[in-house]
């Protein structure tokens, strides 16, 4: 019987061998199972984890995730709309609701929305 096929985003298309001691294959082994997750899958979270806590990223790191940032296909956001009517969003992480609106300067809004919007107009 053919293994079945695996989803595209899953795929891999560089392998890297790591050498465990016995105690780090028994903390991995002890991982997965209680948490359902491949071994590969627990190695590629724990490297995201460490470059994203990097206090100074070299260079070419920030370069890529701003790259992964500019081309992502959507994103999630916070919609409103101030007393004059204007609608505008902004970037679910963003800190706070915004100061004013961008067309008439009004500084009252209500949030109406949350979602994900598509980036491209295709």
């Amino acid at each position: 019987m053919a293994r079945p096929k695996k989803d595209p985003g899953d795929k891999r298309d560089k392998r890297v061998t790591v050498y465990l001691t016995g105690k780090e294959e028994k903390m991995l082994n002890v991982i997965a199972e209680s948490t359902g997750l491949s071994k590969n899958n627990i190695i590629s979270k724990a490297m995201e984890q460490y470059v994203s806590a990097l206090e100074d990223p070299p260079p070419a790191l920030i370069k890529e995730k701003m790259n992964e940032i500019m081309n992502l296909d959507e994103e999630r956001v916070r919609g409103y709309i101030c007393t004059a009517g204007h609608p505008l969003w902004l970037e679910w992480t963003w800190p706070s609701p915004p100061n004013h609106c961008p067309c008439c300067g009004m500084t009252d809004f209500k949030e109406t929305w949350t979602g994900v919007v598509k980036r491209d107009f295709r």
